[in-house]
Parts: C-alpha cells; structure tokens; sequence
C-alpha cells in the first residue's frame, strides 16, 4: 500500500483481564490493554514477566493464546497471536490466526462496539467542560514550546538519516521530508493542537477507532511504536496519571472516553501522530520523528502532570487525595515515610526541592503549601531548577556586557594582570588552586574576596596569569559566593563555612560549570545542607557544630577532583539534619497539642455556656442550683463535652441534673429520686478535682433545697441573659473595611508550613513558620526554628500585621540556597548595568532617560504638585576650554553634590547633556528653590592651576499644567523657560506660562477626559499595530495590538499617548480598560477574524487599573462567560510600577492564565525594578521600553542593554518584544540580540481595527 494512501491507526484502548497460554499447560494473568484489528497490546505484572523471561530463555514460541472472556461472563475467546515486540512489562503481538468474533466481543467490553464511538462521549455539564478547557489549554500551552524544539531536532534528525541512507532514493526522502516540516509545521502544529485542545470533542466522521477494518503491516508497526511510547510514559509518569485519572473519574468522564486517562500521554501521542499525518509521509519518515518526538516532548512531561492535578485541585476536585491506597508497592518501598508525623519541618522542603529526595514531616502538612506554590507559578511549568540551567551562562552574558558596555563609555576595569604574563594551562591552575585550598584558614580573621585570593595566588606563582575565560570563570563563582553569604537566611557561623567551600566549588566549576545545572550536584547537596543546619534564628547544637567544622575541613583537606568526598558529606549532614528535624518535631508536637487543647477547652467552655444560657438565661434559679455549677459542675460539663463529646449519655445524665433541679423548683410535687441524684452529683464532683466549694457544702444545700416544705420558697437567683460578643468599637469607613477584608481573605489562604518574615523590628527579622490554624481560621500559631512558639494571633490581628507589613508572608524562603544566591547574584548585575543605563556615570546624577520616566510617573501619579527646574551653568565654558577637561568633569561633580544636597530627599535631579541640569521641587517654593540654587553656584569657589574661577547659572520653571501632558511636553517647555532666563542675563529665573488659547484648549481637553464615563457615547478611535515574530522558535505567529484614543468636542484627535496619560491623571484608566476589554470580546465574537491572519489582539491594562478590584472581577467574569474567545486575547501591563498590591495582581494573572490568556510586562527596563516585577509577576512575556530601540544602532550602551534584558527574559523563561521599531537596521539588530517579537512603523503602521475583517 502507497505510504501516502494509509489511513490514521485504527485502535481501541480497552481494560479486558486475560490470560497468556505459551502451550506448556501454564497461563499467567494479563491486560488486553489495547487493539486493533492486526493484534494487541499486552500488559502484565513484574511476576509475570519474570516468569515469560525464564519461560523464553530457550526461545520464544512462534505462537501464543490469549484467552478471555466475553460480556456475559460465560463465553471464553481465544486469539493467537505473536510476539512483535516487548518491552519491560508489556508487549505487542500479532494475530497468528483471525478471529472476528473475539475482536467483536473484545468491541463490546470496551464501550467501542460498532455502534458507538467517540462522537457519543461528551463531557456531561458546562462545569466539567469549562475544566476540560482549561485543562486542554495547560496541554497546549506546554507542549507548544516543546514542539518547537522538537520541529528542529526533527529535521536534524532526517538530515542525519540522509546522511546514512543506503540509497539515493532513501536519502531524497528524508531530506524531502525535513524540508516539508520546516515549511509545513505550523499547519502540524495546527493539527496537532486542535486534538489536544479537545480531549472530549465529538469526533470527525470516520474516526480512527470508530470500527474496525484490515490494515497493513507497516500500519500496525506505527501503532504498536505509538503504544510502547504511551507505556513506557505512563510509567515514568504514573503517580500524577493516577492523581489525575481518579480526580477526572470524580468528574464522572474519564471511563466514558474509550481511553483509560483522556488526558494521558496517549493524548499527546495521537495528537502528534495526526498532525504528522498530514505530511503523507513514508513510514521509515514517520520513525525517525517518533524517535525525535519521544525524546523532545514525550519525556518530559512530568510537570505537565502536576500542573493538570493543580488546576482540578484549585476546581476543588479530590484536593486531599491520597495515593497511598493505591500506590501499595510504592508505599511499601519506603516505609519511613509513613512513620513521620505531620507536622512540617524547618528544612524539609529546603532539601525536598534541592535534592528531590523527600525529607520526612513535611508530607502532610506541605501538601496544602506545595499547592498555594503551584498556583503562584500560575501554570510556569518550569521551576527554580530549569531556571538555573542557564544561569551560568547567563551571568557570564551579562558580566560581558557590563564590560563592553564599560569599554564605549571610556571607562574599562583595570588588568589584574601584566598583559605579557603567560596565561596558565587548565592542569597548572588546577595545581595553584589545589595549594590555596591546603593553605590554613583562621576562621576568626576576615577572608579576602575568593578573587582577589585567586589572583594574588596567581601572581605569586610567577609572570603569571590567568585566561580570559578563566578569569570569567574566577569572577562569577566570586560573585556566587558574595550572593551566598549576603542570604538572610544563613547565620554568621554558616557564612564562615560557606566561604571556606569557595576554593573547593571553583575547582569543581572550573572543570565542569553544570554545577549550576545539576541539581544532583553533591557540592550543592552540601552547601544547601549547610544552610538548613545554620540557618539564621536556628540553634546548632555544640557536637553538631563541631562534626560540620570536621566536615568542612575533610573537604578542604582531601579534595582534589573526585566529588566522592562531598557524597559522603551529604550522607553524614543528612543524619544531623534528621537529629535538628526529630528535635523540632517534638517540639512542634507539643505546641500545636497545647494550641489543640486550648481550643478545645475554649469550644467547650462555650459550649457548655451556650447551653446553661438556653436553660437559665432570663429565669430565677435556684440558689443551691447556682451553688453547684459554681461549685465545679459547670467545670464537669466542659470536661466531659471534651472527653466524651456533646452527643455522648454522659454529657445527657450531667445536664439531666440541671434539668431535674429546674423541674423539681418549678412543681415541688414532681417525683425524684433523691439518693439517685445526691449519687451521681456525688460522683461527678468527685471525678474532678476541683478548688471550688467542698462537694459536702454543695450538697447540703441542694438537700435543703430538695427537702423543704412545699409551702417554704427555696432562695432564688435571677439569672441574666447572656450578651452577645460585642463588636469592635472601632467604627472602620467602607474602604478602610474593604481593605482590612483582603487582608483576612488573604491571611485564611495560609497554609500550615508557610514561612513568614516578622518584621516588627525590620534591621533584625524574624523568620516564623505557621504550624497551627484554628478551626475557622479564627487563631494562628507560629513557631520559630527550634520549633518554639513565638507568635500567635487571632485573625484579625494577623490582617492587621500583614496589612502594616510588620508580617509577610516568603514564599522564597524554602528554596534551596544554591538556586537562590544564583538568583541573587544574577539579579545584581543585572542591577549594576541597570544602573549604567539610567545615570551619568560621571556625576552619578539621573541621566535623560530614566529622568523622563519620573516626569511620566510624576504627571500619572497628580500627587503633591511639582515644578519641573531646568538649570544651565554659566561660565563653564570658559573654565573648561582654559583649565582643561579634566577640571571641568571635577567641577560637573561639584555642581552635581550642590543640587543634591539643595534639593529634598527622594527628589529626582538629572543631568540631561554637557551643563545642563533638572529636578522636580515642591511648586509652591519652585521659584525661590532656583534663586537658592544659583546663589549656591554662585557662591562655590573652583581653583584649578593657580586659577580662581566663579560660575552662575540660568533657570526655567514650569509647574504642572494640564496641557503638558507628558514628560516630552514638560521637557520641551523647560527648554524655553530656559532660554527666555538666559536672555535676561546671568543668574535669571524665568517661569513657563502657556499662551492663553492653548491653555484654554488643553484644559478643555483635560476637562473632557476627567468627566468620562460612558465612553459607548463618545467618539473613541481603536486601531491596532501588528506585531511580528522574528524567529521561528517564538511560540506565536503574528499578533495585533489594540490602540485607543479618542476625539474631543470639536473633532479634533487626542493621540493616544496624551489621551492615556490624562486618563491615568485623572482616575479614569479604569473605566477606559474596562471598555476596551468589553468591547473587544464582543468585536472578536462578531468579526470572528480568520486565524490565518489574525493570531490574536493585545490589550493593554494600565498599571492603575490593575488596583481596582471591581475592574479584575470584571475582566474574569467576562473571560469565563462560555463562548469568550480566550485564545484569541492577551494583555499587557503599563505602569507596573503604579501597582499597589503586586501579589494580588499576581494572583489574577494566575487565574487568568488558568484561562488561557497570556501576560505581557510592559516598559521593561524603564526604571530600576523592571527585574522584581518580572520575578514577582508570572507573565508569558516582556516589552523592552522603546527608549532603549530608537538608537540601537548608533548606542552601543543600548545594545549591552538590550542584551542583557533579552538574558535575563530567557533565562526566567520569557519572551522579549521590541517596540517603536522604525528602521530595517534596527529589525536586523533585534533579531541577533535575541529579541522574539517587533513591532512599529518598519512593521506595519497602526491602522483601523475593522480593517482586519
């Protein structure tokens, strides 16, 4: 049959118990675990393939029975078959012999028979099918970047085959079908994806799998590969496939589907083999790219898994399920674990995370935190671990950057050594750092830095010196180790012995940098054992401590290149790591059963009090009946609700007694049994031992009670209703309540096991973990490293704390130290060429850039009013053509410490170019702030050469108005405040006024924008711009994003840049977001744009907007409504830094992307906290400011910029987009510093958005 003409694998996944019969007179049980009509798949346990190995150490048989019986039980069918292939558990064998009627009953017992097929199952409610989507968008989501990089290894891998093909005509057909994927893939892809977004979806007519019919040979091999592959992953994978297959059974539809999980590896394998198919290709083609498949995406689903049990856990599906019932073997292969109480340790998780080697104790109680965790990644799929894979590589990117970028601003790092020197081989470097490690080390003096140690060793050794590649390699494990020590987390005696590790690591380094990669690395298995024993606020035991100093020194003393010596240092801290974690156990044991008892004492005392009120609230009781709950009998009733419980006949016979005395008051004639009662108030004040009054005084007076004369009044005590808990006094506005009600929901999201930083005194904080909430989240308990109680709260108070800040919650705090100091060092020289970018290097002032962002922010905030103070030296030209250059970079100095120390903290002061200058000062003294100013210069004395030399100085001041509408605008009207000064002479001040039509007109426009609120009745323009991809490994094809902006009374456009900066000036972003999002879902429902070109729209949500909570319900209801185009729509966030609350932002983005919307981080690089955002927001994606595109070509300090953002996006695993591209040069220059995406007037100019239709 041409390979062309076959159709997809007929096949149907079945669970059928059976047996193997070899002839022998033996049958062994099995799993018809699938089939098809040329033979079956075959399962069966470890015994079994025991037994089938010894019984085919002579050969194997060339025919096998299947038997097995059919859907009534009574019939037993038989198949011959033989043996394709097998693997470890299972095999695929060939029908020997045909026998339609046992594939027909075979049809029948899976729910395949011929007259039903897989268009039948359909999820069976909108709630299931919503979670389906979700789901099904976490598959594509993930697999969609795997595919990528499957796509080229595909074709390199028919490349390669070409290569070794025994023919010509073999060879043509490879390469022909490399060249096919590489233009073809995103149509597989397409294939591929609509399978995987719809698990449950009905079935296209003539399904494979809906009937059976007669296929080829080679057809049945390709099924038989597809199985295999789905064995051997749902055995790698099978604790999360049977999470996740039980969590879907609990939605009633995973044993509807015909497969045995529907979202399972077989899924995945189908998908991909149905996307393949559309090439036609020949089936050796087919087996070069089910290889490549298998190793690229099959393997690595893992974190698939989990994220899939994630989201049905945060759907409330099974969220407390435990494997441990069905994972029996497993189970039995560690019964250590089993035996760990469930209290969570301090360093357990630390360790769980480093070494994926589960520590005991934090099972329990970490499961409700490892899913808080889950969700704050917001479907990330790759963690701290993969992270750091490109760590290494990363830093020494930046660290070239930096220095280049030091290089064109004139102003390089001094040599460490004589450029002559010789530079030393791999081995004598080796041997030199091998004599620095024997050096002895006085643990009470300070260490120099490992690289000034290194190079000194150097030096000393002769003319000497080290490569660049070494010396790079020198300075990013000197930096790593500064990270380490600065951890917070490390005690200083920790600290000590991480520094004494510094030589050790750079060996290890300097012959292998996957110590970064390798989280199995037994030198960061030490290291991060290290900071569990030391941490900050712990307490190491004496012998403890002085086995790790003989720890660290057999280290330094024996290692040379074998790791073999940190192996057994990781055993031996493990051990001193179980000793601290038993201690800590025990006494978190002890503190949460006296949290426990409290609180039972205090639900029974309650309880009890609830009752005696419903009994004798508002009536006259007895004495004697007062005397005897005073007595110890209210005591009685608390102890025994505790003990016995509230529905036990204990706590009934108890209050029976109050009853009978109640009774007996009311109607003095009513019979009781008087020794009867007396006995068992006898024995129950008896029972307790009690410091009230004796039992004997008790009852005497109940006998004088019980035995008076009916005509004799007993003493009567009226008894008053009790009052309900009063309220806090404290009266909270609407807003101040709203507020304090997200602190409470928030702190009720904690988790036992949840680390937080006590900040109450913030130069020492206190790290507590949470190992006890109260039923109802009405009290917390905290406990410290030793596992001693040092905080508890009740819930409002815990809000309040979380609230100031005082407490906050560190979800970093357990990560391994090794991942987070590389973290750490990564975000610091990310930090230094930050830095570089946004200041003068010479006076260390705000340079033009980063100046104009703080006017944006500064016109968006409307806080206090600010005058912008533009000031131009006089006279400086003369002193720096006459005393030199030189002399006037030291007077830019001067001039540049007399701004700031005239200017008030946390205003920003910019030098813009040469003698220029300017700060933002209060408005209401700005013009007296300049005149001070220039008496300042004025009055500074500058000598150089002999030569005294005065300055003056020029300035223009423009307060806040409402035509400037940005920084640009305010800038522009600086410059001619300036110059009108200048014309008045030395030393002049001149104040910006607009020209009274234009006011008139801008405040009109501010006035339109401010009184926006139905924006449907305005005249609103939306246009979009294209963003391209500019590679082909971008995970999407071309975007739009949406451009707004609007006309005013007069039919004049506002452009889009001053309609959104007065929009965010004036509180009105929110009401402008939540039209544009309405807007556009409805706009993308009805045009429906055709996908081959229109990938999907942008839209932006402004960083203001993101702080208003009403708008974020908004934004998800909308989404989640059933027939929302999701995938069709991302959003990118403006203005991070107007954020408030960044993680309850984090939060939404989470629950969007659960969705299936995708995040983008605008302006990044604009200002110094673009990396925290990054870290702190889980978006898909960054936009570079385009501040740092319109010179590119031209600045070679943008370029290093450039890079090192594009660095620092793909090492946390996001893409990069460019905007304002106006030039080809330009694009060309994007795409070899990495960049993902463009957009701008080379690309497209913005045009109509209807024009896409």
């Amino acid at each position: 049959m041409d390979p062309r003409e076959r159709r997809s694998s007929p096949r149907q996944p079945i669970k059928l118990a059976a047996q193997i019969d070899l002839g022998t007179g033996e049958a062994w049980p099995c799993q018809i675990a699938d089939f098809c009509a040329e033979g079956l798949f075959v399962r069966y346990s470890g015994e079994t393939s025991k037994k089938l190995d010894r019984a085919f150490a002579s050969g194997i048989p060339p025919e096998l029975v299947i038997r097995f019986r059919g859907l009534d039980g009574a019939r037993r069918h038989e198949l011959h078959v033989s043996i394709v292939r097998r693997i470890d558990g299972a095999m695929g064998v060939n029908f020997s012999r045909p026998n339609p009627v046992a594939v027909d009953a075979m049809l029948q017992q899976c729910g395949g028979s011929r007259s039903q097929d897989r268009s039948s199952l359909r999820a069976p409610s909108d709630r299931v099918q919503f979670v389906l989507h979700q789901s099904a968008k976490a598959v594509t989501q993930f697999i969609e970047p795997l595919m990528d990089a499957c796509f080229v290894q595909m074709v390199e891998g028919l490349k390669l085959a070409a290569q070794r093909a025994v023919n010509d005509q073999q060879a043509n057909e490879y390469m022909d079908a490399s060249g096919q994927i590489q233009a073809r893939q995103r149509v597989i892809w397409h294939q591929m994806a609509r399978s995987l977004e719809s698990p449950l979806k009905p079935a296209p007519k003539g399904f494979p799998g809906s009937e059976l019919s007669v296929v080829d040979k080679g057809e049945f091999e390709d099924w038989l590969t597809i199985r295999v592959m789905v064995t051997k992953a749902d055995t790698q994978y099978r604790g999360d496939l049977l999470q996740l297959k039980l969590r879907l059974d609990k939605l009633g539809i995973a044993n509807a589907t015909g497969h045995h999980n529907p979202l399972g590896p077989s899924l995945v394998c189908e998908a991909f083999h149905n996307g393949l198919s559309q090439l036609k290709a020949t089936r050796e083609v087919e087996k070069v790219c089910l290889r490549v498949f298998e190793q690229t995406v099959l393997q690595q689903l893992g974190p698939l898994y989990k994220e899939l049990n994630d989201i049905l856990i945060r759907h409330g599906v099974l969220p407390d399920l435990d494997l441990s019932k069905y994972l029996s073997e497993q189970a039995g292969a560690k019964p250590e674990t089993q035996q760990e109480p469930a209290e969570p340790e301090p360093v357990a998780a630390e360790s769980a995370a480093a070494e994926s080697k589960p520590k005991a104790g934090a099972e329990d109680a970490g499961q409700p935190q490892s899913r808080r965790r889950a969700g704050m990644l917001g479907g990330e799929f790759r963690g701290y671990a993969q992270a750091a894979q490109t760590a290494f590589a990363t830093v020494r990117n930046l660290l070239n950057t930096l220095s280049a970028s030091r290089v064109a601003r004139g102003d390089p790092e001094p040599l460490p050594f004589q450029p002559n020197a010789r530079p030393l081989s791999s081995g004598e470097f080796q041997r030199e750092l091998q004599q620095l490690q024997s050096q002895p080390v006085d643990t009470g003096e300070e260490l120099a830095p490992l690289k000034e140690r290194v190079v000194e060793k150097v030096k000393a050794s002769g003319d000497n010196r080290l490569d660049e590649e070494q010396q790079e390699t020198v300075d990013v494990v000197d930096r790593f180790f500064k990270s380490v020590v600065e951890s917070p987390k490390l005690s200083e005696y920790a600290q000590q012995r991480m520094r004494q590790l510094e030589v050790p690591v750079l060996k290890v380094v300097m012959r292998d940098p996957a110590f970064f990669d390798d989280q199995d690395s037994p030198v960061r298995g030490v290291m991060n054992r290290l900071a569990q024993l030391g941490v900050k606020g712990g307490r190491i035991n004496p012998v403890v401590q002085r086995r790790v100093d003989e720890l660290v020194e057999r280290i330094t003393t024996d290692f040379e290149q074998d790791t073999g010596v940190f192996e057994q240092t990781v055993q031996e801290l493990d051990t001193l790591i179980d000793r601290q974690n038993l201690v800590y156990r025990r006494n978190v044991e002890r503190v949460t059963a006296a949290a426990e008892g409290a609180q039972k004492v205090a639900e029974s005392k309650k309880a009890v009090a609830d009752v005696l009120d419903n009994k004798l609230g508002g009536r006259k009781v007895p004495k004697a009946v007062i005397s005897l709950l005073d007595g110890g009998w209210r005591d009685l009733l608390s102890l025994t609700w505790i003990r016995q419980g509230p529905d036990s006949q204990l706590w009934h016979d108890y209050l029976a007694v109050i009853d009978s005395l109640l009774s007996f008051a009311d109607d003095p004639n009513s019979s009781i049994n008087l020794p009867e009662l007396l006995r068992v108030i006898q024995d129950g004040l008896a029972s307790i031992s009690s410091n009230h009054m004796p039992s004997s005084q008790i009852r005497d007076e109940l006998k004088q009670f019980l035995v008076r004369s009916p005509q004799k009044s007993p003493e009567l005590v009226e008894v008053p209703v009790a009052k309900p808990e009063q309220p806090d006094a404290r009266k909270l506005s609407d807003r101040e309540q709203r507020s304090l009600q997200r602190w409470i929901n928030r702190a009720q999201k904690l988790r036992t096991g949840d680390w937080l930083r006590d900040q109450e005194k913030p130069d020492e904080p206190q790290y507590i973990r949470l190992v006890w909430v109260a039923r109802g989240f009405s009290r917390f308990v905290f406990v410290n490293h030793q596992g001693m109680r040092v905080v508890e709260l009740e819930l409002e108070s815990l809000a309040r704390q979380m609230r100031k800040g005082i407490i906050v919650p560190d979800s970093q705090y357990e990560r391994p130290l090794v991942d987070e100091s590389i973290d750490r060092m990564v975000r610091k020289v990310y930090d230094q060429l930050s830095w570089a970018s946004t200041h003068d290097e010479l006076t260390g002032l705000l340079g033009r850039r980063e100046f104009e962002r703080m006017l944006d922010q500064q016109l968006a905030r409307r806080e206090d009013e600010r005058s912008l103070l533009r000031l131009d030296l006089r006279r400086f030209r003369l002193l720096n053509d006459t005393a030199g250059y030189q002399a006037g970079d030291e007077t830019l100095k001067r001039v540049a410490d007399i701004l700031r120390s005239h200017v008030g903290d946390g205003m920003p002061v910019a030098r813009l170019a040469g003698n220029e200058f300017a700060m933002l000062v209060p408005s209401e003294s700005a013009s007296d702030a300049a005149r001070d100013l220039i008496r300042a210069v004025e009055a500074a004395e500058f000598s150089f050469g002999g030569r005294d030399y005065r300055l003056s100085a020029s300035a223009g001041v423009v307060p806040t108005l409402p035509a400037l509408v940005s920084a640009e605008r305010w800038l522009r009207a600086s410059e001619q405040a300036l110059a009108a000064s200048r014309q008045q002479g030395h030393g002049k001040v001149s104040e910006y006024a607009l020209d009274a039509d234009d006011q008139a007109r801008q405040e009109q426009i501010a006035a339109k924008v401010a009184s926006l609120s139905d924006l449907n009745e305005e005249r609103m323009l939306l246009r979009c711009q294209k963003i391209i991809p500019l590679h082909a490994k971008s995970s999407m094809a071309a975007q739009y994003e949406v451009l707004i902006s609007m006309y005013d009374d007069e039919g004049n456009l506002i452009t889009g840049r001053d309609f959104v900066r007065m929009a965010e000036r004036y509180d009105r972003m929110q009401a402008v977001d939540r039209w544009v999002v309405g807007h556009m879902l409805d706009w993308l429902r009805e045009q429906a744009p055709d996908p081959r070109h229109f990938g999907g729209v942008c839209i932006n949500l402004s960083g203001y907007s993101m702080n208003d909570q009403s708008l974020l319900e908004f934004i998800y209801e909308k989404l989640s409504e059933k027939d929302a185009p999701i995938e069709r729509l991302w959003f990118e966030i403006t203005e991070a830094s107007a954020i408030n609350d960044v993680q309850s932002v984090a939060d939404f983005i989470i629950e969007m992307k659960e969705l299936g919307c995708r995040f983008c981080l605008g302006n990044f690089g604009s200002g110094p906290s673009s990396f925290e955002f990054m870290r702190s927001l889980p978006v898909d994606l960054i936009k570079i400011d385009s501040a740092f595109t319109g010179q590119l070509s031209t600045s070679e300090t943008d370029r290093a910029m450039v890079r090192s953002m594009v660095d620092m996006a793909h090492y946390m695993n996001r893409e990069v987009i460019a905007s304002q591209v106006e030039s080809r040069d330009v694009l060309d220059m994007l795409r070899q510093l990495g960049v993902d995406y463009a957009q701008g007037f080379v690309v497209e100019k913005p045009r109509l958005l209807d024009s896409l239709t």
